[in-house]
C-alpha cells in the first residue's frame, strides 16, 4: 500500500514537471513572438516607401493612426513632402485631437472634429459646427475617412479614387 501511493506521488510530480515544462515553452514562445518589431504596411501609394516607414514611426510616436495619416496626405495631395514638414503636420493632428478629446467630445466625433480642424482650424470648425446640420457630413470628412478605410483594407484598386495628384 506504502509502495502504490508513493508510486502515485511520483507519477503526480512527472506529470507537473511535464506540464511545468510544457507551459514554460508555451510562455516563451508567446514573450519572443510579443517582443518581436511589428511590420510596417507599406502602401503601393505615391509617397516613397521610405516616407512612409518616417510616417509610420512618427504616428506611433504621436498614437496617431498611420492609415489615417497617409490618407490625409492622399487626399490633400502632399506625395512629396520633407520630414520636418510631416512631423509638424503630425504634430498639428495630435494636438487637434487631444484639444477635442480635452473639450469632453468622445473618440468617434473627435476624429471628425481632427480632420475638420485640419481643414478650417479650431475657430473653422466651431463655426461649421454651429451653422450646419448635425447629421451633414463635410466632403473633406468623407474622402478621408473612404481614403483610410480603403487602405486599411489594402484595395489599392480604390485608393487611386482619392489620391489628388
Amino acid at each position: 500500500m506504502l509502495i502504490a501511493r508513493k508510486l502515485i506521488h511520483y507519477i503526480l510530480f512527472a506529470q507537473i514537471v511535464v506540464l511545468m515544462l510544457v507551459c514554460s515553452s508555451t510562455v516563451l514562445k508567446a514573450v519572443g513572438v510579443s517582443s518581436c518589431d511589428y511590420e510596417i504596411p507599406l502602401y503601393k501609394i505615391h509617397i516613397s516607401e521610405n516616407t512612409q516607414r518616417d510616417i509610420w514611426e512618427l504616428c506611433e510616436n504621436n498614437h496617431l493612426s498611420y492609415e489615417l495619416v497617409l490618407a490625409i496626405f492622399l487626399t490633400e495631395g502632399k506625395n512629396d513632402i520633407q520630414i520636418d514638414s510631416i512631423k509638424a503636420e503630425i504634430e498639428e493632428l495630435a494636438y487637434f485631437r487631444d484639444y477635442w478629446t480635452e473639450q469632453g467630445y468622445p473618440d468617434e466625433y473627435v476624429f471628425d472634429l481632427l480632420l475638420l480642424s485640419r481643414q478650417r482650424g479650431i475657430e473653422g470648425c466651431i463655426m461649421f459646427m454651429k451653422n450646419t446640420d448635425p447629421d451633414e457630413r463635410d466632403e473633406y470628412v468623407e474622402k478621408v475617412t473612404e481614403c483610410k478605410y480603403f487602405l486599411e483594407k489594402n484595395d489599392s484598386s480604390k485608393i487611386t479614387d482619392y489620391i489628388r495628384v
